[in-house]
């Protein structure tokens, strides 16, 4: 009994903590860094399906604003040659700040620049009411194309990065066809808002059209510059945030209210981790744009190399001549060997469209993670009928 009692009255000592062998086993990169998703989505960019929708969208883009050329549709302005649907080239209409345009020039590529000029188009005080018409017009359409085309290469890419199976080329266009309308009304009910809070601003600009009423604007404009703060809160936010509304819609399956509403919430709750992604992405774009100019190259060089060993030196030398030299007087065979080459060059060049929409989906979710705490993998996976397809 006694022994029983001094037992329990001993002191116990505390457990000793196991020792590891000091090796890190694994790595769980999605957590320690979920930024590396940006990575995964360059790398599903060169998916075919993902290539294929992208030029598709570059070729109804090139032929909209082509229409649009010829119609003149932009008056006053000089606008650039839309040669090839790979360039998808945009007016070169400019915005009215020389600074601004030669850092657009400098730090963006060629096709996001040119946009950017054109968005700025309607914004400008300056501009006549045809530029505004027309600018309008080519966003328009701009807008409707990629609603259709960026929302099927979100769904694609979002799948992938949850570990889903992916769509087919069929499936996406399915998939873009029915929710490309929630995509396009998410811009367009933003930019019907900017326009009714306009409705001051316009009623009082027919009042500065006099002396007296330029002196009432001027002492009232600290109240009008107050009031275009939401303006300016609206056209950042639909500009900026346009391409995570079209990751939303491809990722949740959600409606317009829903992408404007996510959207604006992670791009003004976490706008550095907004700029942060974005300035991740423009690295890579680098490196990955060489590789498909790469292999744009390294095709077309290697097929006339290995007709060559049966055509000869001579044969050879006057093929690429006629094929570098301008103009419609080359024989048929050397202009089919070109039209083909040039449209392998447009296929491929395309994948600058598809590579942003695939970003736009990475940074969407991991904004999606950085605000609601969503896990990185969660996709909506609901399927439309011929979804899967």
């Amino acid at each position: 009994m006694s022994t029983s009692s001094s037992q329990e009255s001993l002191p116990v000592a505390p457990p000793r903590p196991l020792q590891g062998d000091g090796v890190v086993h694994e790595i769980q990169w999605s957590d320690a860094l979920p930024w590396w998703l940006l990575f995964r989505a360059a790398g599903h960019a060169f998916a075919p399906t993902v290539i294929l929708l992208a030029a598709l969208g570059a070729l109804a883009t090139w032929g909209g604003w082509s229409l649009c050329d010829q119609l003149d549709l932009f008056a006053g302005q000089t606008l650039a040659a839309v040669s090839t649907p790979a360039a998808a080239s945009l007016p070169a209409t400019g915005i009215s700040d020389p600074a601004l345009q030669e850092w657009l020039a400098r730090w963006l590529p060629g096709p996001a620049a040119t946009l950017m000029q054109l968005v700025a188009v309607p914004f400008r005080p300056s501009a006549t009411l045809a530029e505004m018409a027309g600018a309008l017009v080519r966003i328009a359409w701009f807008v409707a194309v990629w609603s259709i085309f960026g929302t099927a290469i979100a769904r694609c890419v979002g799948l992938k990065l949850a570990g889903e199976e992916a769509l087919g080329l069929t499936g996406a266009l399915w998939f873009g066809s029915r929710k490309w309308l929630a995509a396009f009304n998410s811009v367009a009910f933003v930019l019907a808002g900017i326009l009714a809070l306009s409705v001051p601003g316009a009623i009082l600009g027919l009042l500065m059209r006099s002396d007296w009423g330029l002196a009432f604007a001027g002492a009232i404009w600290p109240l009008v510059l107050a009031g275009a703060v939401v303006l300016s809160i609206l056209a950042v936010g639909v500009v900026a945030g346009w391409p995570l509304m079209v990751g939303a819609v491809g990722v949740e399956r959600g409606d317009s209210f829903q992408a404007i509403s996510t959207a604006f919430s992670y791009l003004y709750q976490r706008p550095l981790h907004y700029i942060f992604y974005g300035l991740i992405a423009l690295a890579v774009s680098l490196p990955a744009l060489a590789a498909a100019s790469l292999f744009a190259t390294a095709t077309s060089t290697l097929a006339l190399w290995a007709a060559s060993l049966g055509m000869g030196h001579d044969r050879t030398v006057a093929v690429l001549d006629g094929l570098h030299a301008a103009g419609g007087a080359a024989p048929w065979g050397i202009q089919a060997l070109g039209f083909w080459t040039r449209g392998l060059e447009a296929i491929l060049g395309s994948f600058g469209w598809g590579y942003f929409w695939a970003i736009a989906t990475a940074a969407y979710m991991l904004l999606r993670r950085d605000v609601d705490g969503t896990e990185l993998d969660e996709v909506v996976v609901d399927e439309l009928p011929g979804e899967s397809a």
